[in-house]
């Protein structure tokens, strides 16, 4: 919700600068919408999501018993 209270603040704020029109307006909602894709995009593991669970380092440990056995998560 508060994104869309942000996103229609700047379009507002775009209108009155630089006037009433339907371009300003496309061009000014195009470019919020290329920023959150972008911003979206560019944080793939920032936030995990239900069922998730934290990333878990696999050390492989390699040694006289060099089998399968070896591993330990």
């Amino acid at each position: 919700m508060i994104p869309l209270l942000l996103i229609g603040a700047t379009v507002i704020g775009a209108c009155l600068v630089f006037g009433y029109s339907s371009i300003i307006v496309g061009l000014v909602l195009m470019t919020a919408g290329i920023l959150g894709l972008v911003a979206f995009m560019s944080t793939p593991g920032a936030v995990l999501r239900p069922g998730e669970n934290e990333v878990v380092e696999r050390r492989h440990y390699i040694g006289k018993h060099d089998d399968h056995r070896s591993y330990r998560d």
